[in-house]
């Protein structure tokens, strides 16, 4: 009974040492100190490669949108305009939004007790803001390398969600520095 209980403990520890790679913490709080622009949120085009890894074009919307106004370099709308010829400033942006995601998988077998797997998420962004005179584009990528090892062929749990939204945040995050520095250098 001892030793099922110990090669038990034993499983249970190794289990416990597979883990996902850390995601660094970006921080984009409060790149300015006024608004330097409007921009009103115009078309999004999501290109999915992943089979498992999926972001709607909402909760996406939401994630920019959330990202741009923590920079406080922008005001950001979701109001339909109908072209740059509409726009009440030349102030105002219309953003145009490209997304890509992919997913990769790499599988190799290290013994009979151990096979490694690993998952790669990837995001990909380019906004281009665009007004009468004047453009500016950004261009971000994140990704997170997921450990899916499995020991004697248990599995450590995942959270796929607590993945895509980490992700998505961080890929956001990125953008929405690159879009202010992009902005920086129109003024």
């Amino acid at each position: 009974m001892k030793k099922v209980l110990s090669a038990l403990l034993l499983l249970l520890f190794f289990v416990g040492c597979v883990d996902k790679q850390s995601v660094l913490f970006i921080d984009n709080m409060g790149l300015c100190t006024k608004s330097m622009a409007t921009l009103h949120v115009n078309a999004l085009d999501i290109e999915n490669n992943a089979q498992t890894f999926n972001v709607t074009p909402e909760e996406f919307t939401i994630a920019l949108v959330n990202a741009l106004k923590e920079t406080n370099c922008f005001v950001v709308s979701t109001a339909k305009v109908d072209g740059v010829h509409t726009l009440p400033s030349k102030n105002d942006y219309l953003l145009d939004t490209k997304v890509s995601l992919s997913q990769d998988k790499e599988k190799s077998e290290e013994n009979i007790f151990k096979t490694v797997e690993k998952e790669r998420l990837m995001m990909m962004i380019t906004l281009q803001a665009r007004n009468n005179g004047n453009r500016a584009s950004a261009n971000a990528k994140s990704e997170i390398v997921i450990d899916k090892s499995k020991i004697l062929g248990i599995k450590p749990e995942g959270d796929a969600e607590g993945d895509k939204r980490t992700l998505l945040k961080n890929a956001t995050k990125k953008v929405s520095i690159a879009l202010s520095d992009a902005f920086i250098k129109l003024q």
